[in-house]
């Protein structure tokens, strides 16, 4: 067995798709940020040879997570959504924040509908929801469905997701880490309630560990650690492939950007230190650091963010784990998608398909 996972050149925005030996497809986040500019890639016509995801999940409804989405997808709530060429979802992921918000863009309204569709007229099936906070409570009574959490697909934080729970195969686990229930009312802050997923992929005697962040904010990153730790969950922290949060904003390490290097948190050290296991690789998706347009350019990337990541991410010999920029891969002009292979030896970059480019693998990161 064997998979791939390819993070996409779309700038400040995320799109991420996870294909299995078995065929079977995870599309995490869709911003298709092209509009004939070549640092984007044209999701649409990327995926133009695909008729259905099994899962699609957005970590949450801002537009840098979602954009194109009511263009792209096959939804069952409204018949103008509904031609042959839409793309279908086998199931949709959503945390109950994305479901409860009450004003959303309008590709990210378009998938709220579909989920309240399937959870109303299509008593739950095709659908997940993460997390049950009390506002999802009054909202299931006030649509006439079962306030009984037990009625319908809800995903707690905590929860391991494996070949019982989803109909992605066995070679697949996924850990639940957020949203907590506390965290996905509906808030001004749509980065807070972000799904937070360790995806473990089996070969033979080998897992793969992968931690998928959306827009995550450090203080659920701290609140992350500090319970997984403390319910004997340590092992759902180990990642190889580290999905750095918020386009590699200082906000998913701290409060502080800092001058020269933002300092993490206490328990984001821990994350990406003693969680971060030998030769993993850590792959920011976001614009250029060359596109940063001077000091007064306060939108991520952030480069003491970078910095931080490199510093506290060290392989035990001191070295650097290799850190990934979509927009930089292979140029900054006309990046292309950054694609990783996972097999029985572990994740490995995928240079094969840009053979023609480059003759050896990438030089780590800071060196």
């Amino acid at each position: 067995m064997n998979q791939t996972i390819t993070f996409y050149p779309e700038g400040n925005a995320e799109c991420i798709l996870l294909e299995l030996s078995n065929g079977k497809r995870m599309l995490m986040d869709y911003a298709n940020m092209y509009n004939s500019d070549n640092r984007y890639t044209d999701l649409a016509n990327e995926f133009d040879g695909i008729k259905s995801f099994e899962v699609v999940m957005f970590t949450h409804p801002h537009e840098d997570h979602v954009k194109g989405a009511s263009d792209f997808f096959y939804f069952e709530h409204a018949d103008k959504y509904k031609s042959d060429s839409r793309k279908k979802i086998e199931e949709l992921w959503i945390s109950a924040a994305f479901l409860l918000d009450v004003k959303p863009c309008e590709d990210a309204r378009v998938i709220r509908q579909e989920a309240r569709y399937r959870l109303k007229e299509g008593k739950g099936k095709g659908i997940k929801i993460f997390a049950a906070p009390n506002s999802l409570c009054s909202w299931l009574k006030d649509n006439g469905l079962s306030a009984d959490e037990k009625d319908h697909p809800i995903i707690h934080a905590g929860t391991l997701l494996d070949s019982f729970k989803h109909d992605l195969g066995n070679e697949i686990s996924i850990f639940t880490h957020a949203p907590f229930s506390e965290d996905a009312d509906v808030t001004d802050d749509r980065n807070e309630p972000s799904i937070v997923l360790q995806i473990s992929l089996n070969n033979l005697i080998r897992n793969t560990n992968l931690l998928i962040t959306g827009d995550t904010p450090y203080n659920i990153l701290d609140k992350i650690v500090e319970r997984s730790e403390g319910n004997g969950n340590a092992d759902y922290l180990k990642w190889d492939l580290y999905d750095i949060p918020h386009h590699c904003s200082h906000t998913g390490l701290s409060a502080q950007k800092g001058d020269k290097i933002t300092e993490p948190s206490e328990n984001v050290k821990q994350l990406l230190g003693k969680y971060g296991q030998q030769n993993a690789f850590l792959v920011a998706s976001c614009r250029a650091f060359s596109d940063i347009n001077g000091d007064d350019d306060t939108q991520p990337p952030h480069l003491q963010a970078k910095k931080a990541y490199q510093k506290y991410s060290k392989n035990s010999d001191g070295t650097h784990k290799t850190l990934f920029i979509t927009s930089e891969y292979h140029g900054t002009k006309n990046p292309k998608p950054l694609r990783f292979e996972i097999d029985s030896n572990g994740i490995h970059e995928d240079i094969k398909t840009y053979n023609t480019i480059i003759n050896s693998p990438a030089p780590r990161a800071g060196c």
